[in-house]
Formats: structure tokens, C-alpha cells, sequence
């Protein structure tokens, strides 16, 4: 039997071939080729920092804030980004404050992690600065801890208050690398994301959070993959960011990634940077189709590597997927690291033997109030407003995690596997037990989380 060409990534590894090509409606789904405004990424860097928007030149500003003893502070992803941006862009900006006489010393960087674990060495060595930086700077790398040396510093207007890391307080200049994406409840990340929940304390998350929840619905029609007019969470961390303008100068250095490469570049004003990232995102992370899939494959790549961050990719198939229960999803995510978060699986332990719509209730009330929230706790909300659409059961997760565990308390089918060899198999045996219920369906397959697929003709 031959195959289509379809490749999926599973964590570091590429499967192919899994869709046998007498199967005619099978699509990749990809936004069209993007050919950026530059040619040479040092060129256009340079650009940008001499040039920013609505702020001095990078260089002008260095010289006006900074004096030896002073701290310039990076502020960078942690390990659930793929910080490729990160890698690329620190050695270029870390050399340019040496060449116009900034100390060593005085550069630190900040992972900005929120209330994610902090990473440890060889997490900073392997995922988020890779082996040459972390070598180079390694000792300026600071942690942040959402629950200890943290000060508040205001109040959003709508009531969040506002905690930032005291590392972050004391610098005399904040130069956030920014990878503006795509984010299902807040919108858009990136940028002011870096601030909160980034570098924010545990009580601004906790309040900020829950703001996306709705009873019946999961999360409010505002919170939503790519919207941030009128979403109450995204406006309550622009009122964070806003807040820190006024304490300490702000630079902003923001990419967009696309297939592994930086395609877009602008730096100067957060705010600024934040909405002028908006209309490229909207072309390469929006893909339109007319009719919903009946089996939707989708890869998180190397940022599968717990159940809580594939759930992105859960969410991209969501919006693909035909909404009346009888869709498939196949998610492929090593998962190497577990479910990733004790909060999402304590609630939906505690959830697991109520039918979907009560269970979906339960955990708003339970664990999604200003008093109760723990990051993570979104997730069940997340999953369980997706199970009103995709039956139990019929998500598909390739991944090492324990099959049962994954039925009985995530009502996903788990298909385990320890050699990443045997992947092609399960999928095609996927595909065979699916052409049972449905002989003809329509395949879509992501290779791409960020993606927002949108569907003119749902069927609910």
C-alpha cells in the first residue's frame, strides 16, 4: 500500500506515511509562504534599534539610563516557549551593550517563568538558552519565584493587584525578548506576557486568570485564540505593562517565528510592539476553511513534552474539527515530562466521575475563583468545553503517558509508546479503525499549535 506524504513531527522525531493515498480528501493545513521585509537578520536588528517605535534609539536610551553598577535586565521566555528567538537575537544584543561600554556584570537575564517551576541548569543549558549562551551567561541568568521577593506595585482598574519581581524593580533598564503568538484564552502572547503572568508574583496571576472563565461556556467568547478587543484578561496585563512604563524604562525587542525562522522583527515600545505584531499574526497564524475535518492530526513538535502544554494542540484541532461528536483527534506528544501540572491534575481528578457539562461547572466553581485559582486550573475548563464537542474518548494521544490514566481521569484514549519507531504504526492503525465508522472523511493535519483554523460551515 502506498502512502501520502504527510509529515508529522513527534517530539524531535519526523513520521511520514501514515495515510493511505486511496484516501483523497486529506489536507495539510498551512498558511500561505511568507517572504519577510529583510534579507539579513543583523541588518534589520540594527534597523529597528536605531529606529524604534516610540521610543529614543537603543543606544541613546543605554547611555541616558545606565551607569556601572546598574543593572540591564533581559527578559526572556522559560522552557515552554521554544525560545529559538532567544538564542538568536541574545548574542547579538548582549554584544552590542559590551561594544557601547555596559559591564558584563551589570547584564543579568530573567527567565520569565510565572508560576511554571523554575528551570533548573540543564533546562537553561538545553531548552531555553541552548549550550554556547548558557556557557557564556550562565552566572547572569536570575529565577523568578512568584512566591517570594515580590512587590506590589499598583492596582489595574480591574481590581488585579499588581506584584513584579524585585530583580526586575531594581534595573535600571528592561529589554524584553519578545515571540509574539497566538494564545487560546489570552489572545495574543508575547510581549506584555513577559510582565504578567511572567515576571508577575502568584497573587496577580491568581486574580488575572480567572477573568477568562464563563459557567456554561468554559471561557468567555472574548477569550479566544487571536482576539484581544474586549478579552478582560489580555487588557488587565496591558494594565500591568502600562503600569511598569511609568516605574522603569521599557525596550522591547519582539520577533514573530514562522517554520523555525524569524520572519518579523520590531523593537521600542512594548505597547506599541504588542499591537504591530497583531496584523502579521493574523496572516500566518489564520487558516480559513469551508467544511470541518473528521479526523484532525496534530503535532506540538519539541514543545510536547507535557500533557499541559500539548494541550495547545488539542485546542488547534478543536477549532477543525467538526463540533457534533463524532470528529476524531490525534495528537502526537511525547509528553516526556508527565502531565506537567499538579493543579490540572488534582482538578481533574477530582472531576473525573461527572458527565462532561456538570464537571465543566464543578471546576470553574471549585478551582477557578480569584480565591482558589492555581495556574493549570484552566486547562480542565479548556478540555472540558472541547468534550462538549468531541466525544470522550475520540481525542487519540500518542504519547509515553500511562493509557489508563489518560481514559479514566483525562477521558482521552491513550495510545502508549515507548519507541518513537512504532509511531507510524499506531497512526496507521488509527486511520483503519476510523475508516470503519467513516469509509470517506475529510483529514486535516497541524503541524503548527498556533494555529487558528476557522470553519465557514461547522457542524454542530
Amino acid at each position: 500500500m502506498s502512502y501520502h506524504r504527510t509529515p508529522l513531527k513527534y517530539g524531535d522525531e519526523v513520521i511520514d506515511e501514515f495515510i493511505p493515498k486511496d484516501l483523497k480528501d486529506v489536507h495539510i493545513l498551512r498558511v500561505d509562504e511568507y517572504t519577510p521585509d529583510f534579507t539579513d537578520l543583523k541588518t534589520k536588528l540594527n534597523q529597528v534599534l536605531d529606529k524604534p517605535l516610540g521610543m529614543k534609539p537603543f543606544n541613546e536610551l543605554v547611555k541616558e539610563v545606565y551607569s556601572k553598577g546598574k543593572r540591564i535586565l533581559f527578559m526572556i521566555d522559560d522552557k515552554t516557549r521554544p525560545n529559538i528567538h532567544t538564542k538568536i537575537l541574545l548574542p547579538l544584543l548582549t554584544a552590542r551593550l559590551l561594544k557601547i561600554g555596559v559591564r558584563k556584570e551589570d547584564i543579568n537575564i530573567i527567565v520569565s517563568s510565572g508560576s511554571h517551576a523554575i528551570a533548573s541548569p540543564q533546562e537553561l543549558n538545553d531548552r531555553i538558552l541552548g549550550p554556547e549562551i548558557y556557557k557564556d551567561w550562565g552566572d547572569n541568568v536570575l529565577t523568578h519565584n512568584c512566591d517570594s521577593g515580590n512587590s506590589k506595585v499598583g492596582v489595574t482598574s480591574r481590581g488585579t493587584p499588581i506584584l513584579i519581581d524585585d530583580q526586575v524593580l531594581s534595573s535600571c533598564l528592561l529589554i524584553p525578548l519578545s515571540d509574539s503568538e497566538y494564545h487560546y484564552f489570552a489572545g495574543q502572547a508575547g510581549t506584555v506576557k513577559l510582565f504578567c503572568p511572567g515576571v508577575s508574583g502568584r497573587e496577580t496571576i491568581r486574580i488575572n486568570h480567572p477573568r477568562m472563565f464563563d459557567l456554561q461556556k468554559g471561557f468567555q467568547d472574548e477569550c479566544r485564540l487571536g482576539n484581544c478587543e474586549g478579552n478582560p484578561v489580555i487588557e488587565d496585563m496591558i494594565e500591568v505593562t502600562m503600569k511598569m512604563k511609568e516605574k522603569l524604562p521599557i525596550f522591547c525587542v519582539d520577533t514573530i517565528v514562522n517554520e523555525g525562522k524569524i520572519v518579523y522583527l520590531q523593537a521600542g515600545d512594548i505597547i506599541e510592539c504588542h499591537k504591530a505584531a497583531s496584523p502579521l499574526l493574523r496572516k500566518l497564524r489564520v487558516v480559513d476553511v469551508d467544511e470541518p475535518g473528521d479526523l484532525v492530526f496534530v503535532s506540538v513538535g519539541e514543545l510536547g513534552v507535557n500533557l499541559y502544554q500539548a494541550g495547545k494542540g488539542i485546542h488547534a484541532a478543536w477549532n477543525a474539527i467538526r463540533h457534533d461528536k463524532k470528529g476524531w483527534i490525534v495528537l502526537l506528544a511525547p509528553c516526556e515530562d508527565g502531565i506537567g501540572s499538579a493543579a490540572y491534575e488534582e482538578a481533574m481528578e477530582a472531576a473525573k466521575d461527572l458527565e462532561v457539562q456538570d464537571a465543566l461547572k464543578f471546576v470553574i466553581e471549585t478551582y477557578c475563583s480569584e480565591k482558589t485559582f492555581k495556574i493549570g486550573n484552566q486547562k480542565p475548563p479548556d478540555l472540558f468545553r472541547i468534550l462538549l464537542d468531541v466525544l470522550e474518548g475520540n481525542i487519540k494521544v500518542i504519547s509515553t503517558l500511562d493509557p489508563e490514566e489518560l481514559r479514566s481521569i483525562y477521558r482521552m484514549e491513550g495510545c502508549s509508546v515507548e519507541n518513537p519507531n512504532k509511531v507510524q504504526g499506531i497512526l496507521r492503525d488509527l486511520v483503519k479503525r476510523h475508516l470503519k465508522e467513516n469509509p470517506n472523511p475529510k483529514i486535516y493535519l497541524i503541524e503548527d499549535p498556533g494555529l487558528l483554523i476557522t470553519v465557514k460551515n461547522q457542524v454542530h
